[in-house]
């Protein structure tokens, strides 16, 4: 696989508060709070980082993150629209505009695909480009998140949602490959678990297993997601500061 380039701005955070979670299905577990962007929101859970999307949340953690830890962008400026430059992925720097992106995208060489100029107000640029060379035995499409600015400041990668079948074989490899790639850049991870159980997975959650960090100890997440019943290997690239300690 072609070299990642894996640096990112730093962000502290700070743990808040160890409270018992639930989706709308009422299925329910306990986790510490980490941070969340208004869209996802980052847990604690047993030595593994958890991202669940906030609308698939139950109404009762939507309302106590809405009081507790309300996402304002408006308290961001100043911080979050002139991010640090660095590089994050090719050419890809954060920092970024998003007329940036589209342009370092369309001639790189590690990934393909196209933005249809017209549409892209509307459906974003979330899944359309995908790497050209196989991880794994699988390709992974790219996601972004920007600044309140619409400046780049966070990527992941992401397999195309696979059925069930798939999660002991084709994803676990995939899972593997990312393991030996992201040693090779980041060394030793400072987080270090076993493949997530399917059983531990529902619609709209990501379970974290490994994380590195970065030679400016920004974090590099790898887990697996589950979208409703399909499944994902999962890169996440943030600018938060995961540390093992608290787990």
């Amino acid at each position: 696989m072609s070299k990642l380039f894996i640096l990112l701005p730093l962000l502290l955070i700070t743990i808040a508060d160890a409270r018992l979670w639930k989706n709308k299905a009422n299925k329910s577990f306990e986790a510490d709070y980490v941070s969340n962007d208004g869209k996802q929101v980052t847990l604690s859970k047993k030595g593994r980082i958890i991202t669940f999307a906030i609308d698939k949340l139950h109404p009762e953690n939507q309302a106590w993150l809405k009081k507790n830890h309300p996402f304002d962008p408006a308290a961001l400026k100043g911080k979050e629209e002139a991010p640090p430059e660095g590089a994050a992925f090719d050419t890809l720097e954060f920092g970024d505009s998003q007329e940036d992106v589209i342009r370092k995208l369309k001639t790189s060489k590690l990934v393909e695909g196209e933005v249809v100029e017209a549409l892209l107000a509307r459906t974003g640029m979330n899944g359309i480009y995908r790497t050209k060379g196989d991880i794994g035995g699988l390709r992974c499409r790219l996601y972004f998140e920007w600044t309140s600015g619409k400046n780049l400041r966070e990527i992941s990668f992401q397999t195309d949602p696979l059925a069930e079948e798939t999660y002991g074989e084709a994803l676990h490899d995939n899972w593997l490959e990312w393991i030996k790639v992201l040693s090779m850049f980041h060394g030793k991870p400072v987080q270090d678990g076993d493949y997530p159980d399917i059983n531990d997975l529902e619609d709209g959650l990501t379970l974290g297993s490994h994380i590195w960090y970065t030679k400016d100890g920004h974090s590099v997440i790898l887990g697996t997601g589950q979208n409703g019943s399909r499944y994902s290997v999962v890169v996440r690239i943030t600018s938060e500061r995961i540390s093992p300690n608290r787990f």
